[in-house]
């Protein structure tokens, strides 16, 4: 299987399907996720389309960092490996962010530029808007280290317990449910969510989880100065829909789809139309 080597070392299998002259896709995934995240997505797009996946540093198939950085920093620069591994010099990709995926491109986006990027869609994103409380804060140094060493300790906690509770099934799917799914989600698509979340590993996930949470990305989206589709589910439990009214504003070519009834995972309950939008922007993208 293809790979790349991130700047700290750290592996990351390639995905890559569809053909090779089809305009360039590429899938990034969300929090604890994996791949198989997206469902039949790739497989609809790869007709036309020249699709690569990778897993996050520290999930699916994903080498573990070796430094232990699991900043988002490190997922924009893992991101920048992929795109300079698959986008050929003078050409772009336009780039599909699900749940943290979008504040992993808004990073690249503000730390590293869009030389390779034509446009981006948030599928289930708003570019990571959330913070715990605290991290936002301007605090000094000293205390910053503390409050980040309490949150990591609650959060592998968090991981631990994830793990425990993943062989109860009714109770994790419950859970997911709760988290990721509007009421009446199919069950295969929470037994994805279920399968790569509460499976997870756990440094990689609390430390990941910590990243997220420390970073409001909606602050620094408008460095997304490419075109970006939002596709946004009604029901979305992590994304409201303040954090929607307030990134859009920030984008300079920006574009907001509704899914009525949707929920977070766009892409595995709403899989055809996801698809649809994902290809209707790669088209009005090469078009302008």
């Amino acid at each position: 299987m293809r790979h790349v080597v991130s700047f700290d070392a750290t592996v990351l299998p390639l995905q890559i399907q569809g053909p090779t002259d089809g305009p360039l896709v590429v899938l990034v995934n969300g929090l604890g996720m994996t791949t198989g995240s997206w469902g039949r997505v790739p497989e609809l797009l790869a007709d036309r389309h020249r699709v690569v996946q990778y897993d996050l540093r520290g999930h699916g198939r994903s080498g573990n960092a070796p430094t232990g950085d699991y900043n988002l920093e490190a997922h924009a620069h893992d991101l920048a490996a992929v795109l300079e591994e698959v986008v050929p010099d003078g050409q772009q990709a336009v780039l599909v962010g699900s749940s943290l995926g979008g504040g992993i491109i808004v990073v690249h986006a503000r730390d590293l530029g869009l030389d390779r990027i034509s446009g981006v869609v948030f599928a289930g994103s708003g570019g990571s808007g959330v913070t715990f409380p605290g991290l936002a804060l301007d605090l000094p140094p000293v205390a910053r280290r503390m409050l980040r060493r309490v949150w990591l300790y609650v959060l592998r906690l968090v991981a631990v317990v994830a793990n425990r509770v993943k062989p109860i099934v009714p109770l994790a799917d419950w859970l997911v449910r709760q988290f990721a799914f509007e009421p009446g989600a199919p069950k295969d698509a929470v037994a994805q969510v279920r399968e790569d979340f509460m499976g997870s590993r756990r440094v990689a996930l609390a430390r990941t989880t910590l990243a997220s949470v420390s970073t409001n990305g909606v602050a620094y989206a408008s460095a997304l100065t490419v075109p970006t589709l939002v596709v946004h589910g009604e029901y979305d439990p992590e994304v409201p829909q303040e954090e929607i009214d307030e990134l859009m504003p920030k984008l300079a070519h920006g574009e907001l789809v509704q899914l009525p009834g949707a929920g977070h995972m766009v892409a595995l309950t709403r899989t055809e139309e996801t698809a649809e939008q994902i290809a209707r922007w790669v088209r009005r993208v090469r078009g302008s």
